[in-house]
């Protein structure tokens, strides 16, 4: 397969977010076994895992990627079996994360159970211009990009079909209201590392903070008592490649190149 120069600077985004990634979880050899499968998957020529030609024939941002080109059940490993040792460890963790959490940890991640780009106002800076009434091109380029978060999340949580923590260990109390779709992976941790990576490619002088704040976000699932750790693992995996395959998008790179003008004119960024 030729190898063409939007191909080649998405895998280097890719490879820059992993390597972010890497650092962020401190476990390189997990991450690096997560991410095994997907040379095999992307190698399959019964699998269509580039999402360039099919975008290339709509001008539809949210229709850049789906359940097709990222079969999220080929890219991650199974979450650990009901009743092992690990998934017991796991939840031993998340009693652990709840005996310890301090009131202002609590109301952090009550607070992040929301999904909106403002959860990233102090990643941002706090700018003035970081406002709702400025911004209609950079909201709209977030609403298209979760339709495809939710078509390459909805399939992966069903076939996982693995059961909330809380479901599984009774001393668990959640302290935001009990989801009711599966565990495995994290929508909110997929959702946290592919905006905040895009905000990143929009924002680069801001990228260690925004980064760094997916991170925060992504880990309050735990604190909020409704993910276990490997979930939040496996959405940020999902979030990364996510976001990389949007990079390589026409329709994509054209709306969030006019969101990206907008954005920095608001903050008043050259």
């Amino acid at each position: 397969m030729r190898l063409t120069i939007r191909h080649a600077l998405a895998l280097a985004r890719l490879l820059t977010a992993l390597t972010f990634l890497l650092a962020a979880t401190g476990d390189p050899a997990s991450a690096a076994s997560a991410a095994t499968p997907l040379p095999a998957a992307s190698s399959s020529p019964a699998a269509p895992v580039s999402p360039v030609a099919g975008a290339s024939a709509t001008a539809d941002t949210a229709h850049c990627v789906d359940s097709s080109s990222l079969d999220l059940r080929r890219l991650l490993a199974p979450p650990p079996r009901a009743g092992s040792p690990r998934n017991r460890a796991e939840l031993d963790e998340l009693l652990r994360i709840q005996a310890l959490r301090t009131p202002s940890e609590a109301a952090l991640a009550r607070l992040d159970a929301a999904r909106s780009i403002f959860r990233f106002a102090d990643a941002i800076g706090d700018a003035p211009g970081f406002e709702r009434e400025r911004l209609p091109r950079t909201l709209d380029l977030f609403r298209h990009i979760n339709v495809d978060e939710t078509a390459v999340l909805t399939p992966a949580k069903r076939d996982f079909a693995r059961p909330r923590p809380f479901a599984v260990e009774p001393r668990l109390a959640p302290i935001i209201a009990r989801p009711m779709s599966e565990s495995y992976p994290s929508g909110h941790s997929l959702w946290a590392y592919t905006t905040a990576l895009v905000l990143a490619d929009m924002l680069p002088e801001r990228r260690a903070r925004l980064l760094a704040r997916a991170d925060q976000y992504a880990h309050n699932r735990t604190v909020a008592g409704v993910h276990y750790l490997s979930d939040v693992e496996a959405g940020k995996l999902a979030g990364t490649t996510l976001a990389a395959m949007l990079f390589t998008c026409p329709a994509f790179v054209r709306e969030e190149a006019e969101a990206r003008k907008e954005l920095r004119g608001a903050l008043r960024l050259p």
